[in-house]
């Protein structure tokens, strides 16, 4: 038996000893931990998770909705990061305040109530932050003629709505960061009011997407959002300058009615469906350059007050302008053609397998001579 020479044995021990260390370190390091408060939090909901967390380690560690609505409740901030929030958070559960007796509230939103004749709304003082966490079901106002008002900042970026969010009837006081954020199924913003800027970039809204009759009053970012169902944009009115550039639009979309007070930029989007301008206005300029629309695209009785910029896009078919105050002729693409093309190739080629199998059988259970 050959003996394995000392120096050899010595620096398996090490390499042994030397994993086992590295082992030791990256599970301290990555392993999933809840941390502490920087700050003693007294006027927060401040739970944040750390590390490498599996479905197990955020389902120890859960936040429960019943959680958060009682922070609400009490005034306090939400500050929750790699969370998984369990059961429902429904806001109409907060109580009814008279409008008068919030002092923090704006004077241009108290004036704006008044006018409006609602005089008792429901409040969530501080911010509202739920980053890079999972919400397992549907976070709602549930409000049709009421109103809720947040009074802080509004960031849920990075999380994972994991059923249906519902943000109608909100007035947003201060910015909201909605970025890589992904809607499995309905997200509603109902008649909701931006007051302050506001950021959807890289999310992803699933089934269906309502924004009907929201205000944003200022700069709004839509940009490489994936609409994977319906998005209705209808009588929503934007304030000031407005980014769509390279949406991706994979079902019916609808921007009737709506009135851009403000530059657009559809700059490079992509329109699967039926898109519908109908009785839009756009009162500053617009782009639609480079827009890829693969089906109809209406901006009947539609108004263009500044530059209006269609180059470079792939219709496939010709735009409605029907009652505009523009008609633009654009090329419209053979990409249909070019697609029933594919398919009668595929099909002939099909046809010519059948056809040479057919031969070959033939050939194969015919009689020897």
């Amino acid at each position: 038996m050959v003996k394995e020479p000392r120096s050899a044995s010595t620096a398996r021990l090490l390499l042994c000893v030397l994993l086992f260390l590295l082992s030791g370190f990256t599970s301290t390091v990555w392993a999933c931990r809840l941390l502490e408060p920087p700050v003693p939090a007294t006027d927060v909901l401040w739970v944040h998770l750390e590390g490498l967390c599996f479905s197990a380690d955020q389902r120890e560690w859960a936040v429960k909705g019943a959680d958060i609505l009682e922070a609400l409740k009490a005034g306090k901030s939400l500050d929750l990061q790699g969370i998984l929030v369990e059961d429902d958070v429904m806001l109409d559960q907060l109580p009814i305040q008279s409008t008068a007796e919030i002092p923090r509230i704006p004077q241009r939103i108290h004036d704006r109530l008044m006018q409006q004749g609602i005089e008792k709304i429901r409040v969530i003082p501080g911010a509202l932050t739920i980053r890079d966490s999972q919400i397992e079901k549907v976070l709602a106002t549930n409000l049709v003629n009421d109103f809720l008002v947040i009074l802080g900042t509004v960031d849920v970026s990075g999380t994972t709505f994991l059923q249906s969010v519902d943000f109608s009837n909100i007035i947003f006081a201060k910015p909201v960061i909605m970025t890589n954020v992904n809607v499995e199924h309905e997200g509603f913003f109902i008649q909701a009011q931006f007051e302050d800027t506001v950021d959807f970039s890289h999310t992803k809204f699933g089934t269906h997407s309502r924004f009907h009759k929201a205000m944003f009053r200022s700069p709004v970012n839509f940009s490489d959002v994936e609409f994977q169902g319906v998005a209705e944009f209808l009588e929503v009115e934007f304030l000031q300058t407005v980014n769509f550039s390279r949406a991706n639009f994979m079902s019916g979309t609808g921007f009737s009615g709506s009135v851009f007070h403000g530059p657009v930029d559809f700059l490079a989007v992509k329109a699967k469906r039926e898109t519908y301008f109908r009785f839009s206005e756009f009162k500053d300029r617009v782009s639609f350059r480079r827009g890829q629309f693969q089906n109809v695209v209406d901006f009947s009785n539609s108004r263009f007050e500044g530059a209006h910029d269609f180059s470079k896009g792939e219709f496939a078919v010709q735009p409605d302008f029907t009652a505009s105050n523009i008609s633009v002729d654009v090329s419209v693409s053979n990409r249909k053609v070019n697609q029933q093309s594919q398919w009668l190739l595929f099909g002939g080629l099909l046809l010519l397998v059948g056809i040479c199998l057919w031969i070959f059988k033939r050939k194969t259970w015919s009689p020897s001579a």
